[in-house]
């Protein structure tokens, strides 16, 4: 699989989320008590353990927290809960270092995989057998291909169409009765699959394939979460708001994007030019 990478410093976000509401009466409200419809994409974090040994976990929660326009970088996060007894948050802390890879619905199974066991040293009932030094090898089972950064001390895995090369900066705890983190990294390279390139130089969450969306999540599909791929594109944002930008009259002009407040909509946005480097 060929890939390109990509210069972080350019990169916006991966994925804006926008949510509009529809409007509703008061008969047809109903209080659900959790926002955990809310999508997000799936994140398998990769580091090597204090032995060298590779390790992959799965992550649901995080993002872009920052683009990287003002010329500061790119920062991406993901929360850890429980964090004291998570083995990818100790190898991460003494690494300083780790990989984002984002899977396609091709890989949802080695995904789920990689969240639902620990890689920390075997113990007796341990579910996976182990072939390196006695810690779970989650990578064994599936086949894929762990493959070390050129940007940081983490492995990527070359399977999954899009990887960050990502260097742990700052930490911040949440609350919540448990010792939860959520960790937040700057982007040092990005790389992703040419099928996933487009002429325009733009990544794109899909391409013809078959299986190929990016893989997201919601925690409210069923008591276990569900995975959804990416659904088809239903427009830009600077030109399915022109109605509004325009000067007619009861619209005001320009002014700040906004949602038809008669439409409940969910558009993800997927990724603005990038300035790429072809990898030989």
């Amino acid at each position: 699989m060929k890939r390109t990478k990509i210069r972080a410093a350019v990169l916006p976000a991966l994925a804006v989320l926008l949510l509009c509401a529809a409007s509703a009466s008061a008969e047809t409200l109903k209080f659900t008590g959790s926002p955990g419809f809310l999508l997000s994409p799936i994140m398998v974090v990769g580091v090597y353990t204090p032995e060298g040994n590779t390790n992959f976990a799965t992550f649901h929660r995080g993002g872009v927290v920052s683009s990287g326009a003002d010329g500061g970088g790119m920062r991406v996060a993901f929360g850890i809960n429980n964090s004291e007894r998570s083995y990818t948050y100790r190898c991460l802390k003494a690494s300083g270092a780790c990989t984002i890879n984002l899977p396609s619905v091709k890989y949802m199974s080695e995904a789920a995989l990689f969240g639902h066991f620990s890689g920390r040293p075997l113990s007796g009932d341990a579910p996976l057998l182990s072939a390196n030094g006695g810690y779970q090898d989650k990578l064994a089972p599936t086949g894929l291909t762990a493959r070390k950064g050129e940007a940081v001390n983490a492995p990527m895995i070359e399977e999954f169409p899009i990887s960050l090369e990502c260097e742990f900066e700052d930490e911040i705890a949440v609350s919540g009765g448990r010792p939860n983190r959520l960790m937040i990294l700057k982007v040092k390279k990005v790389w992703a699959d040419e099928a996933y390139i487009d002429a325009g130089g733009k990544i794109n969450p899909l391409n013809d394939a078959a299986d190929s969306s990016i893989v997201f999540y919601s925690n409210s599909t069923s008591a276990s979460g569900g995975f959804y791929g990416y659904g088809e594109f239903v427009g830009k944002s600077g030109e399915v708001s022109k109605p509004y930008k325009d000067d007619k009259p009861g619209h005001g002009g320009g002014g700040s994007s906004g949602c038809d407040t008669g439409t409940g909509a969910i558009a993800l946005l997927a990724l603005a030019p990038f300035v790429l480097r072809r990898k030989k």
